[in-house]
């Protein structure tokens, strides 16, 4: 269970910052509590970063919690933000909570502040996790496209069940003389003259499936038949087969 918490109070109570320090680290004992009290301190404290949540009071003499909430959208948006108020009403918080705050709590019903947080931090937690992750789906794609660009045979890679390819490479517009638009989406019977009783691959002695070479043909759009040597290779990608054909033309040999 994580034990410290690092966090920044707007709020111009010395005594209800205090409250607040004193009910999270009853949860959090390593409780560091920064108090502000200003625009330019909250300013620079969020330049400073380093804060697990954003506590703010919504009403105080020169500074509220709507210009708060605005610049730690704008500087934090990855810290959650919670209003601790005790003037904050039912419409004002469900405007807020629109604009970005994670949640709002009553100074009059303070027991609420640890579940809040609790709940902040672990979607915040949630939230940081989708992004690892979409940011490894991105590198990974990027890395396939550069791996897939880099084949100098024709290369398309199809639905197994339907035939419907789903990607092809530069080698392979230049060999239809089509652009990858018209490419995929189209069935692989669109472009090759596929022999069923041919198009199979051998298996290894380790059950792993490697590719064989066949001679087919292929149409270009000028009416043009072009003779290559197709090398198939069925795999999975999350358990959807998949069959990618290397098509080297052999009029290059």
């Amino acid at each position: 269970m994580k034990t410290s918490l690092r966090i920044l109070n707007l709020e111009d109570s010395v005594e209800d910052a205090t409250l607040n320090n004193a009910m999270l680290s009853a949860r959090w004992p390593e409780c560091e509590l920064v108090r502000v009290e200003t625009r330019e301190d909250f300013i620079a404290a969020l330049d400073d970063g380093g804060f697990d949540i954003i506590l703010s009071d919504f009403t105080m003499p020169a500074f509220d919690g709507r210009q708060a909430l605005a610049l730690a959208r704008e500087k934090r948006p990855e810290v959650p933000f919670l209003f601790v108020s005790g003037t904050i009403g039912e419409d004002t918080a469900i405007e807020a909570l629109k604009n970005g705050a994670t949640d709002y709590v009553l100074k009059h019903r303070l027991l609420r502040l640890i579940p809040a947080v609790d709940r902040a931090l672990r979607e915040a937690e949630e939230h940081a996790e989708c992004q690892r992750a979409g940011e490894s789906m991105r590198e990974s794609e990027h890395k396939y496209r550069e791996l897939f660009e880099c084949l100098t045979d024709a290369a398309f890679l199809a639905d197994e069940q339907s035939g419907k390819i789903i990607d092809a490479n530069r080698a392979a517009e230049n060999l239809l003389d089509r652009t990858r638009g018209e490419i995929v989406g189209r069935k692989e019977s669109q472009f090759l003259k596929l022999d069923k009783t041919r198009d199979r691959v051998e298996t290894s002695e380790a059950d792993q499936p490697s590719s064989i070479a066949f001679k087919f043909d292929m149409d270009r759009p000028d009416g043009a038949t072009v003779s290559v040597e197709v090398h198939t290779t069925r795999l999975k990608l999350y358990g959807h087969p998949l069959v990618l054909r290397l098509c080297h033309e052999l009029t290059e040999r």
